[in-house]
């Protein structure tokens, strides 16, 4: 039986720095059409939330790093993002336009968390000697922007039920 250590598998995804390139490159597409998406608005439907779940389930994946302070205090942080999403969101504008209803969302809050995701991946996977006082500082800065990202839906999930 074949079994690999994370020292391994480290040093087995460093040696293939082409998968990161491509990874990036098809994140800043997936980026500006996010911006795009936003910019012009969604159609409102019940899977609005799958998106911002993913961002969630990333993010908590993220924090393997962190101690366990950091972790709770991360916990702390998303929470506060949340409820400032939760007005963000409350207070977008769900209009009709060709029989749909249509959202638009902060896609600055997305693109910055997106950014943050790499910067954190790139250092971890390819930066041996990256400074472990910077790691917990991104990583709870994109748990706050997380928790925007989903309060935000949460908010406009809540408004579009209190608008019908």
């Amino acid at each position: 039986m074949f079994i690999l250590s994370q020292e391994s598998i480290i040093s087995i995804v460093r040696g293939f720095k082409i998968q990161f390139y491509i990874f990036l490159l098809f994140t800043i597409f997936l980026m500006a059409l996010r911006a795009v998406r936003a910019k012009v608005g969604k159609n409102y439907s019940r899977k609005i939330i799958i998106y911002p779940t993913i961002y969630l389930l990333l993010t908590l994946y993220s924090t393997i790093t962190l101690t366990l302070f950091q972790f709770e205090f991360s916990m702390v942080v998303y929470l506060t993002g949340f409820i400032i999403g939760f007005i963000i969101g409350d207070l977008s504008q769900i209009i009709k336009r060709k029989g749909n209803e249509i959202y638009q969302s902060s896609a600055g809050v997305a693109i910055a968390w997106s950014f943050l995701f790499l910067v954190k991946w790139y250092t971890y996977l390819y930066e041996p000697t990256f400074p472990t006082f910077v790691d917990p500082i991104i990583t709870i800065t994109f748990t706050f922007l997380a928790g925007i990202i989903l309060g935000e839906t949460v908010g406009i999930v809540f408004k579009h039920f209190r608008t019908r």
